[in-house]
C-alpha cells in the first residue's frame, strides 16, 4: 500500500478518506510458458478480468471506495515464470478512531485491515511487499508519518484462520492555524477587556470607554467562541481548544 494523498479527516463520523495504490504480486502455476516457444515473449499485459485475482481487500473501509480506474478496464502483467502483478488507485474511507481531548494539538493512529474474505490461509498467505514509497507533503492540515505494517493469524474458528495485514498509520495535527487565527486572539482580548478595568474617567467621571471597551471586547469573543464551535470536533471530553477558550472569556 502506497499513500499518494491525504483527502479528509473526518473527526465527527471518525474517518480518513485517502488517495491509495496497491501493489498485487502473486504467482500462478497455471501462466509458465516456454518464452523461446513463442518468440522470445518474457511477459504479457492482459484485461484483468482474463485470469484469476485474488480477493484481497480492505476489511475497515467504512464506504464504497471510489475507483480512479473502474475494475472492468484493469490490466495485469504476467511474466513467464507465472508471476502476476496488479496495481491499481482508488480512493479509500478507512474507520478512524479519533482522540480528540488536545485539539488542536492532537495526533491520531488510524488501522487498516488487509485479508481475504473467501480464502482462509492455506489457500492464500497474505505477505506484506517492504516497498513504501517515501511520504511526502500529503496534507495542508495534517502531518503524515509511514505506516508500519504487522501480520496476524485470525483464527475465525477452528477450522478456519485467515491470514490479516494490519497497517498503523499515524497523523498529527498542525496547529498554526488554530494558534494564530483562535487562541492567540482570544487571550489579547481577555487581556485587552481585563485592561479596560483600569481605564481612566473621562474628565467629566463618566465611564463610557469603559463601557464600550467592555461590550465590545465581549462580542468579540463571543464571535470568536461561535468559530471554536463551528472547529472543535464532537467528542465525549471536552477538547483542550474548548477549554481554552471560556476559560480567557470568563477572565
Amino acid at each position: 500500500m502506497n499513500i499518494l494523498s491525504l483527502l479528509e479527516v473526518n473527526e465527527q463520523q471518525e474517518y480518513i478518506k485517502l488517495a491509495v495504490s496497491f501493489d498485487n504480486v502473486w504467482h500462478d502455476d497455471f501462466l509458465i510458458w516456454d518464452p523461446a516457444t513463442f518468440n522470445g515473449t518474457t511477459s504479457i499485459i492482459v484485461s484483468a478480468n482474463m485470469v484469476w485475482r485474488p480477493d484481497v481487500t480492505v476489511a475497515s473501509t467504512v464506504l464504497e471506495p471510489e475507483y480512479i480506474t473502474e475494475k472492468e478496464d484493469w490490466n495485469l502483467e504476467i511474466k513467464y515464470t507465472g508471476d502476476v502483478w496488479l496495481n491499481f488507485v482508488y480512493v479509500l474511507s478507512n474507520r478512524c478512531e479519533m482522540k480528540t481531548d488536545n485539539f488542536p494539538f492532537d495526533s491520531q493512529e488510524c488501522l487498516f485491515v488487509m485479508s481475504s474474505w473467501t480464502y482462509t490461509i492455506d489457500k492464500i498467505t497474505l505477505e506484506h511487499i517492504d516497498d513504501q514509497k517515501p511520504i511526502g507533503s500529503l496534507n495542508s492540515e495534517w502531518d503524515v508519518s509511514p505506516y508500519t505494517n504487522e501480520t496476524i493469524d485470525d483464527y475465525v474458528d477452528p477450522e478456519h484462520m485467515y491470514r490479516d495485514i494490519y497497517y498503523r498509520m499515524k497523523i498529527k495535527r498542525k496547529p498554526s492555524y488554530y494558534v494564530w487565527v483562535i487562541i492567540a486572539p482570544t487571550f489579547i482580548i481577555s487581556a485587552l477587556s481585563i485592561a479596560g478595568m483600569f481605564a481612566p474617567f473621562s474628565s467629566t467621571g463618566d465611564r463610557e470607554e469603559k463601557v464600550s471597551l467592555g461590550l465590545t471586547t465581549l462580542l468579540t469573543l463571543a464571535v470568536i467562541l461561535s468559530l471554536v464551535t463551528g472547529e472543535m470536533p464532537r467528542s465525549t471530553n471536552l477538547p483542550l481548544l474548548g477549554q481554552l477558550v471560556p476559560f480567557s472569556r470568563h477572565l
